[in-house]
């Protein structure tokens, strides 16, 4: 008897990791307007917003793309229906970099991203990014 509650238990464990580790890598389809009014509800502050840490699709709309001070590529993005800087990008590896850094203003992309911190500022961080079609 005792050893069947340790398996039941076990098998369990395993279960909900696996199903932890699945709702951990889930990402919401959103918008960029959708996650800045959260921000701007939370007093710019990504800390409060329910999004914080987790992975996020969205479409956007490159506004301009450039260099970090780290030399990794950055890039400005505002909402597919706007031109108004709403996130700052970056890549997740050297190969989102490269793709990042060929982006050209104007460019329509989908990217997935980690909402990352940002505090006081009018644009929120988005790191870990990888760019889709």
């Amino acid at each position: 008897m005792f050893m069947k509650n340790i398996k039941t238990a076990l098998v369990a464990t395993v279960f909900l990791g696996a199903a932890s580790l699945c709702a951990a890598q889930a990402e919401t389809k959103t918008t960029l307007t959708k996650l800045h009014q959260s921000y701007e509800k939370q007093g710019r502050r990504a800390l409060g917003m329910s999004e914080y840490g987790k992975r996020v699709q969205f479409p956007a709309v490159v506004v301009e793309a450039s260099d970090s001070f780290g030399g990794t590529s950055l890039i400005r993005a505002a909402d597919v229906r706007g031109n108004q800087e709403l996130a700052r990008l970056t890549p997740a590896d050297d190969a989102q970099s490269q793709k990042m850094g060929e982006m050209r203003s104007g460019a329509k992309f989908t990217a997935s991203c980690e909402v990352g911190f940002a505090m006081g500022s009018a644009f929120l961080t988005m790191k870990d990014c990888v760019i889709g079609p």
